[in-house]
């Protein structure tokens, strides 16, 4: 099977999505050249080493976190390519009060290079386009404990069947 650059890049900003969600922090450092540079507002701005970090206290501080890209356009130029993806967002939070979601819609804006025939992030950052803080009622979830539930780390069930 052939795979195009297109799909490569496409297979990057993916897997970048789920790293997060699973708090996979060892999956993200082959997403990224060492000397990417990552900006993320106020919460961050550096490298990938240190991006790790961010992502660790950040998200892991939430309960679950739900990252879904869409809209994808690559712009291909070479061993260059500018990305703007789409993303929806959905974070739980427990507080003392209860349950509440963050949803987010925003954008990814990156940059991906080819080097020496493999392809990684060299810049990544993130476009908030709106958001909300609410209350949520979670009494569904934990209620309906007999379906099975996804988790945060490499015992989620997706990694039976991923690498």
């Amino acid at each position: 099977m052939t795979v195009t650059a297109e799909e490569t890049i496409r297979g990057l900003i993916h897997r970048y999505a789920r790293a997060v969600d699973r708090l996979d922090l060892a999956s993200l450092d082959p997403l990224f050249w060492p000397d990417a540079e990552v900006q993320l507002g106020v919460f961050y701005r550096g490298n990938p080493a240190g991006f790790v970090e961010v992502v660790r206290d950040f998200m892991g501080s939430m309960a679950a976190t739900r990252h879904c890209v869409s809209t994808m356009i690559i712009d291909l130029d070479g061993a260059v390519a500018g990305i703007e993806s789409y993303v929806d967002a959905w974070h739980r939070i427990e507080t003392p009060s209860g349950t509440q979601v963050l949803a987010v819609a925003a954008r990814y804006i990156s940059r991906a290079e080819c080097r020496d025939g493999a392809w990684r992030l060299s810049a990544h950052s993130e476009v908030m386009d709106w958001g909300e803080l609410r209350a949520a009622d979670a009494a569904w979830f934990e209620q309906n404990a007999e379906l099975p539930k996804g988790r945060r780390d490499r015992d989620d069930p997706s990694y039976r069947v991923l690498r």
